[in-house]
């Protein structure tokens, strides 16, 4: 099925045309040979590489711009002689991605893995935005609910369906002797309604990422972590996923996509309210309006941008950090935890390396620090 695409905004001309890419594989070409990554610009690329990145997201805020947005808005796509479109979507970017609708997607590894039963699906993951499962449980501050030991019986909100959560529910559950048949979940969706869910009673926890807790404690909402999900931090998160095709026929085209977010990940640690009023100047709709107060919403923004960071262990790394590592011992360990969760066979044998690469780790980090300024 092919999943429902929105551009995510139109006044670039490229990022024009209609909602779905046509059927068929993109005709791409490569970056001239001479030019330097980072030292060029689009006007001196010989050819210019059309290619596309898919956000998985129904709420676009500013935790979002580390995954691609910066990168394009810093024109760090157009240094590396690519012609970027960027699109999100709310359901479906694994699908997408495998129907040939987009050559990278923003995605997880339990649905690269559970996607097939945990047999290879012809993508893998390329680059690992987040290096820690940056999903957890939250109830309101004066809930009487301590941990997950106390969630037997109760109801759990989530942005949708997913073997993530799935996993992630199983797992937090099962020192407790509980399991899925233990908790009722339902769809709260994004924005604020999972924090009215929880203030009405109608869900009594939330399973939700850090930047969107962090948005809803300043809009006022007196949220908690509860206890019970500390080992999530030694599993990896979301990353950049490509197919098969496009690792083996156009490994440059992998590399110049992963060192333009490598680039824009430091460029956010060294300059975060600059990358907000990128932002803000790219979706005015996120932008504080007239006359509102412009170093509260910074702030606000900030906040939530900061709770992004941290996932990525971008402020406690230096900036040479090998941005977008991935290795086989952790793979192997994130499908041991799955298959324990029994969201896929546990009998069955799996590959970790059918589902990542690391070959493009030393390309992705291959870029000066010093050409790295505020814009």
């Amino acid at each position: 099925m092919r999943s429902e695409l929105r551009r995510l905004h139109s006044s670039k001309a490229r990022w024009a045309g209609t909602a779905l890419l046509a059927t068929g594989a993109l005709l791409l070409s490569g970056c001239a040979a001479e030019a330097t990554p980072a030292a060029v610009t689009a006007a001196e690329c010989e050819t210019t590489t059309d290619t596309h990145l898919l956000l998985s997201t129904f709420d676009l805020d500013v935790s979002y711009i580390p995954y691609g947005i910066l990168a394009d808005e810093l024109g760090y796509f157009d240094e590396e002689c690519l012609n970027m479109t960027l699109d999100v979507t709310s359901t479906g970017a694994t699908q997408a991605l495998l129907g040939d609708q987009t050559d990278f997607a923003m995605s997880g590894p339990e649905q690269l893995v559970s996607a097939n039963g945990g047999a290879s699906i012809g993508a893998k993951m390329v680059y690992n935005y987040i290096p820690n499962l940056n999903i957890y449980l939250g109830v309101l501050a004066d809930s009487d609910i301590e941990s997950t030991a106390d969630l037997a019986g109760k109801t759990i909100g989530l942005e949708g369906t997913s073997s993530m959560y799935d996993a992630f529910l199983t797992e937090s559950l099962k020192p407790h002797g509980l399991g899925l048949s233990d908790i009722t979940t339902i769809v709260t969706g994004y924005g604020s309604t999972p924090a009215e869910a929880l203030k009405s009673g109608e869900v009594d926890a939330v399973l939700y990422w850090p930047g969107l807790f962090t948005s809803w404690e300043a809009a006022g909402y007196d949220i908690r972590i509860l206890d019970g999900t500390e080992w999530s931090a030694g599993f990896d998160g979301i990353g950049l996923a490509a197919r098969d095709d496009t690792i083996t026929d156009d490994p440059e085209l992998v590399e110049s996509v992963s060192r333009a977010i490598a680039r824009s990940t430091v460029y956010l640690q060294r300059y975060p309210e600059s990358a907000v009023r990128i932002f803000w100047k790219a979706y005015p709709e996120r932008a504080p309006l007239p006359g509102a107060d412009e170093d509260a919403a910074m702030e606000r923004d900030l906040a939530v941008l900061d709770s992004t960071l941290e996932s990525m262990g971008a402020m406690e790394q230096d900036e040479d950090y090998t941005w977008g590592i991935q290795t086989e011992e952790r793979w192997t360990s994130q499908i041991a935890y799955m298959q324990k969760a029994a969201t896929v066979d546990a009998a069955a044998v799996i590959d970790a390396n059918d589902f990542f690469t690391a070959e493009f780790t030393e390309a992705a980090n291959d870029f000066d620090l010093d050409e790295i300024t505020e814009q």
